[in-house]
């Protein structure tokens, strides 16, 4: 660090009123001139003290810019100590910043004080550097986790040092317990140390890795545990009591079905549908969860800590204790269950006419997987169930017609299907396939949180919206110059929407098509939770919120509270600033949740494909970064990267801007887009990563 800039910050920090630029320097000028020992002149030069004063300018805006001091005229004063608490976020050359409100502080490798990922510590300023704030940090006021996976890597006299897996920084950890080098083990990081090293103690020795899989990504993103016993749900009845059909419509009578995935126990929706005389009355029913989960009370505070359930390949860990989310409030086929239940009725062409929305009892006549109902709505017996979904998927064709008019986007993704054995071993990982069961209830949810968004917002209910703001200006650029590379041209019409439905439509059945459509989502803004109406750019709605999920999404829990209490007459449960609060931190955890999803995925990858370096594959290059670029295979939903160092036959550059790696000398050129035959070069189930090369 720079002794001049350092003793600034110091100096700085001492003043204990109203000071001025000119103080400092005079300050720091007088400290030279005493700790001088030649007999020589010791007065600077004009030079020197011209850049003294300009570090000294520099420094004070920058840290009343940061709020450390306040200014009044021409004067300065400490408004804040200069040692603060904040989170430390590692890097992966083990530097690490930490914020003081929005200013980032870095903290040099040498001066984290075994700082890891996500701890709660104490920071101190010490120096100012073209205009960022350095620190050290002084205390670990808390760890974020201490328990970790890690591979043992070498012995060190009586030790043995390992490698904590998932964490950036490169952190390395000792321990005097036998493990062989290459063993998976999962430890416990102490708060000592032997050598430099962080003591760690040896809880298991892994011998069949991938059965640990999900553990390890549950540690890696901190995923809650089992829930905690809740004893009285234990005393509540398997049955509906008379009492609650006195405050309930009973569509009992109806023909209900849910359809869901082959495996799935959390059953929070279904449907019914009738066609009469050119209108089609459907009915969303969805699971009364508010009826057994009550505000604030101990299931209330776990689901809203957790968010979210989370799907990790054939694991799931729920938001909601077992007894309710696969039991009580799982709308079973043959039992009589609680919902909260929207009636809307379209015309012949899909235009809606009008709803109803109430508390609801409901005994579902049969539970339908997609592939199920795929194979009724094919089929040429005819039954009630096949005719009831033939007038579904009618119904659905034509609002997502009416839908796609209006500017909703509708992206081409295939989905990734893991395929396990009796072992829950990865057998394959394959594109899903979408069906007509799929869009039927894809319209049918989408069509209750609309009418459910529509109503709270016309109501002035303070409530919980599923928002998704419209793309960004620079974000719209830099995807027009990239389809421009394919030769597509991206209009700026009005509707946003229907210019970029006009784009994916064109690419239909061409190679690159995936790619185009997931560099159209990467363009988009991420969707949030907030309690603002701001509509939903991607489905083209004006009102959307979450509404069909309360078994495994807080936010439709939330949204059910609010909608009975309109039911009821009642004043509204929540407060705008309380739903703000409560759609921050649904946010975030939906987040961890898919970055939790796609580390699995990125594990499951790496297992498949361990045994097949050296083998040849077609792919398409679905992305470029200044270290290479990535390839996604074509018939798998694998993607890998090529390093940069990987292409020795020249010198590469790379212009993310143009999406391009190009050959300095030959001229060699891989673009976005563009297929491509590689080899697999390696696989790293530690980093989760995989290398090819360019055959």
């Amino acid at each position: 660090m720079s002794k001049t800039s350092s003793r600034i910050v110091q100096i700085i920090e001492s003043q204990k009123g109203f000071f001025t630029p000119k103080d400092i320097l005079a300050s720091l000028l007088f400290a030279k001139t005493k700790n001088k020992k030649s007999k020589k002149s010791n007065k600077p030069s004009h030079t020197d003290i011209q850049k003294t004063a300009d570090s000294i300018h520099n420094a004070i805006a920058t840290l009343y810019h940061c709020g450390f001091l306040l200014k009044q005229k021409a004067r300065f004063k400490v408004n804040h100590p200069f040692i603060f608490t904040g989170t430390f976020i590692h890097n992966k050359k083990g530097d690490g910043i930490v914020y003081f409100n929005d200013t980032e502080v870095h903290i040099y490798r040498e001066d984290t004080n075994h700082a890891r990922n996500k701890d709660i510590v104490e920071v101190k300023i010490v120096d100012i550097r073209r205009g960022t704030l350095l620190g050290i940090v002084t205390t670990i006021v808390s760890r974020n986790k201490q328990m970790f996976f890690a591979r043992c890597l070498k012995p060190y006299g009586k030790f043995n040092i390992l490698q904590l897996l998932d964490v950036p920084g490169n952190i390395q950890v000792i321990t005097n317990e036998k493990i062989k080098p290459g063993m998976l083990a999962i430890v416990t990081v102490k708060n000592t140390f032997i050598s430099n090293y962080a003591e760690c103690t040896i809880n298991t020795v892994i011998a069949d890795e991938e059965q640990h899989d999900v553990e390890r990504i549950v540690l890696k993103h901190s995923l809650p545990g089992a829930h905690p016993e809740y004893p009285h749900l234990h005393a509540i009845e398997n049955y509906v009591k008379p009492r609650e059909l006195a405050s309930r419509t009973d569509y009992r009578q109806l023909l209900t079905v849910t359809i869901d995935g082959e495996t799935a126990k959390d059953f929070d929706d279904a449907i019914s549908l009738e066609y009469r005389r050119g209108t089609y009355t459907l009915y969303v029913h969805i699971a009364d969860v508010s009826a057994y989960v009550y505000s604030n009370d101990d299931i209330d505070k776990e689901a809203y800590a957790r968010g979210t359930s989370y799907y990790l390949g054939n694991t799931v860990i729920p938001m909601l204790p077992e007894r309710l989310s696969n039991d009580l409030c799982s709308l079973k086929a043959g039992t009589d269950r609680l919902t909260l239940s929207v009636m809307i009725q379209f015309d012949e062409q899909g235009q809606y006419k009008k709803h109803h929305i109430s508390r609801g009892i409901i005994n579902v006549d049969r539970r339908l997987t997609y592939t199920g109902a795929q194979e009724i709505i094919h089929s040429s017996k005819r039954t009630p169930i096949k005719t009831m979904l033939m007038h579904a998927k009618d119904l659905s064709d034509k609002l997502k017609k009416l839908r796609l008019a209006h500017g909703r986007v509708d992206l081409n993704l295939a989905d990734a299907e893991m395929i396990f054995d009796i072992d829950a071993s990865i057998t394959d990982i394959a594109f899903a396939t979408r069906l007509d069961s799929h869009r039927i209830i894809e319209e049918c949810m989408l069509s209750a949180n609309e009418v459910v968004s529509r109503l709270l917002r016309e109501k002035n209910i303070p409530a919980l919206y599923r928002i998704h703001e419209p793309i960004a200006e620079e974000k719209f650029v830099a995807l027009t110059n990239f389809l421009k590379t394919l030769g597509i041209t991206l209009h700026q019409e009005e509707n946003i929407g229907l210019a970029l439905q006009k784009v994916i439509d064109s690419v239909s059945q061409k190679e690159y098509e995936q790619v185009v459509n997931f560099i159209v989502l990467k363009s988009f803004m991420q969707a949030y939770y907030g309690s603002k109406p701001l509509g939903h750019f991607g489905l083209g709605f004006k009102d959307y919120t979450h509404f069909t999920s309360p078994i495994r999404r807080y936010p439709d829990l939330i949204v059910h509270r609010c909608i009975k209490s309109l039911i009821d007459a009642l004043p509204p449960p929540y407060l705008p600033d309380e739903l703000e609060t409560i759609g921050l931190q649904s946010s975030k955890l939906e987040r961890v949740a898919q970055s939790a999803e796609r580390d699995l995925a990125k594990l499951k990858a790496c297992r498949l494909m361990y045994d097949k370096i050296g083998q040849q594959f077609e792919g398409i290059i679905s992305g470029v970064t200044r270290f290479g670029f990535y390839v996604s295979l074509l018939d798998k939903p694998i993607e890998g990267m090529v390093p940069l160092k990987f292409l020795t036959d020249d010198y590469y550059l790379v212009n993310e801007d143009e999406y391009t790696v190009i050959g300095r000398r030959l001229g060699r050129r891989f673009r976005l887009g563009d297929t491509i035959n590689v080899k697999l070069a390696g696989v790293d189930i530690d980093l989760m990563r995989i290398d090819f090369e360019v055959v």
